[in-house]
């Protein structure tokens, strides 16, 4: 039979725990207790990418912004702004609910890797290409249609300078890689690269030129970039670069611009003369210009004034010989 303790006994216990929880309370109060930083974590979408692999990416394609921002600029014959908006993961079936439809949307290859990617071009950016490259205007055209086969291969042109950029950023970490389009949609929904939960890399750049303002999208799974996120958050490449800004080409674009012809003429004068005049006119007429015959003539290189000089002869062909500079002052203060 167990023995029964005493009220005493009992007593005794009581006063030996609260003893202990006052020396524990003591102890919790003497002791700077600052609580842990508890971050959200999600196990449905486990973070593929770190933060520095993702800083590394958005320098990466922060420098094709301002490679493709001149090579559009140049296509499209007028001034292009291409802005790097942002640079995060999250889910490809999250990407694809951000998408319009129909849209312009490319399945591109990154050979030697495999898997694919996704290079998505908004409709709002589509269409005002394709009335600029057929002579438009290339206003904004707001159109919720699918292209068409002449639409698109206008734009298969607009995407081989995309390619042909993108290579070039990415070549710093995959020195063989060549980019490639596979197939082209109307529709985001109708090819999946991957899975709907399948963690993706979303590059987004926005361009804009004259009125018109749209959104380019380069989905990468991270499955694709698993064997090279090592390189991707390495320094050393980008090291390289810095090292590449500093003139390394520089001799190699001079002997480039040597070779490049500049539009030269030479401005002698104008008149205005009536339809009846110029019907009117025979062989050995003369048409009076508006400008003094000892007044130099203007040299336009580009069609800008760059020099003044005087007219004449080299052997038997005509010439112009150089002389005054024209300076910024100079032609925004003209001589009369």
């Amino acid at each position: 039979m167990a023995d029964i303790l005493s009220q005493e006994e009992i007593d005794a216990l009581l006063s030996t725990v609260s003893t202990d929880e006052e020396i524990a309370d003591e102890k919790v109060e003497q002791l700077d207790f600052v609580p842990k930083k508890i971050s959200v974590y999600d196990f449905r979408r486990p973070d593929r990418v770190s933060k520095e692999q993702l800083r590394s990416i958005r320098n990466l394609h922060d420098k094709f912004a301002r490679n493709f921002s001149s090579t559009l600029s140049n296509y499209l014959r007028t001034i292009t702004d291409i802005t790097l908006t942002s640079v995060d993961q999250m889910t490809y079936g999250e990407f694809l609910m951000s998408l319009p439809d129909p849209t312009s949307f490319n399945i591109i290859s990154m050979i030697p890797m495999e898997g694919n990617a996704v290079l998505e071009i908004n409709p709002s950016l589509v269409f005002p290409i394709v009335d600029k490259l057929l002579g438009g205007t290339g206003k904004p055209l707001f159109q919720t249609r699918e292209l068409t086969s002449l639409e698109q291969h206008i734009m298969d042109g607009i995407l081989g300078l995309i390619l042909k950029d993108l290579e070039e950023v990415w070549r710093q970490i995959i020195p063989n890689i060549r980019l490639k389009k596979e197939l082209s949609e109307n529709s985001p929904h109708i090819i999946q690269i991957v899975s709907q939960n399948e963690v993706v890399i979303l590059v987004v750049c926005e361009v804009k030129f004259g009125e018109v303002l749209g959104m380019m999208n380069l989905c990468i799974p991270a499955i694709v970039l698993e064997p090279v996120l090592g390189k991707i958050s390495s320094s050393d490449w980008l090291i390289g670069a810095k090292k590449g800004l500093q003139g390394e080409k520089e001799d190699e674009i001079m002997h480039m611009l040597n070779d490049t012809e500049v539009p030269t003429s030479i401005y002698l004068g104008h008149n205005k003369l009536t339809i009846e005049d110029v019907l009117g006119l025979q062989n050995g007429d003369l048409v009076m210009f508006n400008v003094k015959q000892d007044r130099p003539v203007e040299i336009h290189f580009n069609n800008k004034q760059k020099f003044l000089g005087e007219v004449g002869t080299l052997g038997v062909k005509k010439a112009v010989k150089i002389t005054q500079f024209i300076t910024e002052s100079d032609d925004e203060n003209p001589a009369e």
